[in-house]
């Protein structure tokens, strides 16, 4: 596939997990919000957007979780990889904690499908198959398997997964 499409692909899907996860924590807002209203103005029953609030966080989170990935920006502590930044012990520790990942998300992938698959109960109010909440853990799964695996490779050419400049201790310092 030529590299033009390739970059149209992951534009769209980037836009996708960016603004799902948006939608996601709207909708959410607007749910909760509307129910605790209702709670103190009683002019409708709210019980069906439990289930719809269940289902936004869910792929909020994942979707949230496969874009903070993608992008490098979730949580960790990079103290001593930032150390060791641009040495052959900064570029180990990078490989051998992107192996550990890559053999996590291909479990979580793995287990996430097989989990999707067997669920067959609907939900209570809305009766729409259970399945869809689960969903989003193989797809999310796939997504943070296929960003690992892009980090590896730029690994093993010799890149940093850092850019050209790194931060150490607040110094701005250039990447070799």
């Amino acid at each position: 596939m030529p590299r033009q499409t390739w970059k149209k692909a992951e534009k769209i899907i980037d836009l996708a997990m960016r603004w799902g996860s948006v939608g996601c924590l709207a909708g959410i807002f607007i749910l909760i919000s509307a129910g605790m209203f209702v709670r103190f103005v009683p002019i409708s029953s709210m019980g069906w957007a439990d289930e719809v609030i269940e289902f936004g966080f869910a792929w909020m989170v994942f979707l949230g979780s496969a874009l903070l990935w993608k992008e490098r920006t979730h949580f960790r502590v990079d103290m001593i990889p930032n150390w060791l930044a641009g040495s052959w012990a900064g570029r180990f520790i990078d490989i051998i904690v992107n192996f550990m990942s890559l053999a996590f998300f291909l479990v979580f992938t793995l287990e996430g499908g097989i989990l999707t698959m067997r669920t067959t109960d609907p939900s209570p109010i809305l009766d729409l198959p259970k399945a869809l909440w689960y969903l989003i853990m193989p797809a999310s799964g796939v997504l943070l398997t296929g960003y690992t695996i892009r980090d590896l490779v730029l690994l093993f050419q010799g890149r940093s997964l850092l850019g050209n400049e790194i931060s150490i201790m607040g110094e701005k310092v250039k990447n070799s």
